[in-house]
């Protein structure tokens, strides 16, 4: 569990293209927020133009999950996948750069009633979200407003594996590798909070097979174990934009009433249906980029080409 970010790599040959990376994130953090937004349109469009493999997979994974779409409409919704990806750029810049006075204006909390109920009864909390593109930012402001711990998936780079850590580490409590499960569970037990996106395919031994927008899929056990380890709170918290204001808002549900004490595949998919019931809302958001279905059953046909 890191509470430091650790030593920071040197300005060697070895690290300059991590360093070069760090450059350019500290200065598109700098960017005024109405810029950096007028400036992902264009770069979506690129996205959407260069991303080829990205893109096929946005498109596979879209044309199975709203089969009630017209091809037009697919379409549409795939382009708007990248221009929330390309968002996701400015926005990751602003939440490890931007000052608390100037990032109070990005956007609120909504639920934070649930939260405390839940502190009250003495129980840790484990809010579990999904891939949204504005994951990075709703992170803040839900940092910004309680302490909260961030469960994250290292980095190759060490010099941007740094600076994401240090970066994080300005608002959040801690930062849990995704290697490092018991740290998750310890502070779990001793009632800490932590924040975790847990809609990623890691393979069948990790997982369980559920519905996700009536497809199959392996859903991580880890939600269902870590509740039922430590007796937490599991509330669902989900980040959204709003293009017309350009604001963002953390919505907090109330607690999963008994999830610890179900059966693990029921708990699953109910967490599966309250994730769909959110992205529906606001489906271009989503990082459908993912391969998610890429582990199918055994009697099933490889999803993706």
């Amino acid at each position: 569990m890191l509470t430091e970010p650790g030593p920071r790599p040197p300005f060697t040959p070895r690290y300059w293209p991590g360093w070069l990376g760090v450059g350019f994130i500290w200065a598109l953090g700098k960017l005024p927020q109405r810029l950096g937004l007028a400036l992902a349109r264009p770069l979506g469009a690129l996205l959407h133009r260069a991303m080829k493999r990205r893109r096929r997979i946005a498109e596979r994974n879209i044309a199975r999950c709203f089969p009630e779409m017209t091809a037009q409409q697919q379409a549409l919704l795939v382009r708007g996948c990248f221009h929330s990806l390309a968002r996701t750029v400015f926005e990751i810049a602003w939440s490890w750069s931007a000052s608390d006075q100037r990032f109070r204006r990005f956007g609120a909390v909504q639920g934070l009633e649930h939260l405390q109920a839940a502190r009250q009864q003495g129980q840790g909390v484990l809010m579990v979200t999904a891939h949204i593109s504005c994951l990075e930012i709703g992170g803040r402001l839900l940092a910004m407003a309680i302490p909260v711990s961030g469960i994250y998936r290292p980095l190759r780079s060490p010099v941007l594996e740094w600076y994401q850590n240090r970066s994080r580490l300005a608002y959040g409590e801690s930062m849990i590798s995704k290697r490092d499960m018991r740290s998750a569970i310890r502070l779990l037990k001793r009632g800490g909070m932590i924040w975790y996106a847990p809609d990623q395919d890691f393979g069948a031994a990790q997982s369980a097979f559920v519905p996700f927008f009536g497809i199959q899929t392996a859903t991580l056990l880890a939600t269902h174990r870590l509740a039922r380890m430590t007796g937490c709170a599991v509330l669902p918290m989900f980040p959204v934009y709003d293009e017309a204001s350009r604001r963002y808002t953390v919505r907090i549900l109330p607690a999963l009433e008994g999830f610890a004490g179900e059966d693990a595949e029921a708990g699953l998919a109910r967490i599966n249906a309250i994730m769909e019931a959110h992205i529906r809302e606001s489906p271009e958001q989503y990082w459908w980029i993912h391969r998610r279905f890429k582990t199918r059953p055994a009697d099933e046909a490889p999803f993706y080409d």
